[in-house]
């Protein structure tokens, strides 16, 4: 930590959705919604995919933003190997900032400059991603099928799911094999603004490790644990530092009310190492996870806010999984931890 230590609250970004019952969703819920009357220029849809080859340590991310009121988009597709320290020095590196927005809805859509097409073979339950960019030499088809229902975060808008992904990559000549697990993610109905915020860094976390057991946990690191950034940030009371999740275990999906969660990070004082949680589901059953980031690159998701994009093996219960984590920072936390 290299400054002063004022208190900076983070409280003002966190949602009440902790205890509450899982949202409904529906299957129009993986279709374009209509934009509300007088939304703002914020207002977003989100579509998220991927995959991942843990033994080769590779991890593919595709992610579409909708715009809808300023009817544009943006998209990427990116695929990297290892430990990168720079977006660019991925494997595979494909960004637009702004696209035309769809001219239909995105049961079966195309974007173009990316050679990405995504199609909708079932609703909640089963979808066809392929990629083709001749010029760079990679191409890759996958499908993804419903391992569980889509759990909807508290109070709407969001659901995340766990897939079973199968299917075939080609980097940069390169063949691969695709057959595991990601995690989906689908929003819409908000706004979504890209302010500076003075927060401690925020970890979006999922893991899968068959068919039968899957996790995700939204959450800050826990004050109770003792985590670095408490000296700084004013976080949630200690025990409060959960936004939402979910426990899918056995053909059981319970709501998680409780994530004692403390991260280690490399010595550079930013980059995510380990994860370690304590999570508590709904039906009062507490389960210890242990993450460690086998890839990892980071991204600025807007320039306001560089997220570290992560592989993590995920142990639990005996059991390894896979999945991601997306450890979310801001301009104040870089620049009060950062250590080159």
């Amino acid at each position: 930590m290299n400054d002063s230590k004022p208190v900076i609250s983070a409280a003002g970004h966190r949602a009440p959705l902790v205890g509450e019952p899982l949202a409904a969703i529906a299957k129009r819920d993986e279709f374009l919604h209509p934009v509300a009357p007088g939304a703002g220029y914020a207002s977003t849809e989100t579509s998220y995919f991927g995959f991942n080859i843990p033994e080769k340590q590779l991890n593919g991310e595709i992610y579409v933003w909708f715009h809808p009121a300023l009817r544009v988009m943006s998209a990427s597709v990116y695929i990297w190997r290892g430990i990168r320290r720079s977006t660019l020095a991925c494997d595979y590196v494909n960004h637009f900032h702004f696209l035309p927005f769809p001219g239909g809805d995105i049961d079966d859509y195309e974007i173009a400059p990316l050679g990405l097409r995504i199609r909708v073979m079932e609703p909640l339950e089963a979808l066809e991603i392929t990629c083709k960019d001749p010029e760079r030499n990679v191409s890759f088809r996958l499908v993804q099928k419903a391992i569980m229902p889509p759990a909807g975060r508290p109070g709407g808008f969001h659901f995340t799911q766990a897939m079973k992904v199968d299917g075939e990559l080609n980097l940069h000549g390169e063949q691969f094999v695709v057959d595991g697990y990601f995690s989906r993610d689908r929003s819409w109905g908000q706004e979504r603004h890209e302010v500076a915020r003075s927060m401690p860094p925020l970890s979006w976390m999922v893991g899968i490790f068959g068919d039968d057991l899957a996790f995700h946990v939204l959450a800050f690191d826990d004050p109770a644990l003792g985590p670095e950034t408490a000296d700084v940030f004013a976080s949630p009371p200690p025990g409060r530092n959960l936004i939402w999740g979910y426990v899918w275990r056995g053909g059981t999906l319970l709501p998680v009310k409780r994530a004692g969660l403390l991260t280690t990070r490399e010595p550079d004082g930013l980059a995510p190492r380990v994860k370690q949680m304590e999570v508590e589901d709904a039906g009062g059953q507490v389960h210890r996870i242990r993450g460690t980031v086998d890839a990892r690159m980071p991204w600025q998701t807007w320039q306001n806010m560089n997220v570290y994009f992560c592989l993590t093996r995920w142990e639990w219960d005996g059991r390894i999984g896979w999945g991601d984590t997306q450890d979310i920072q801001y301009n104040e936390f870089v620049r009060r931890f950062a250590r080159f």
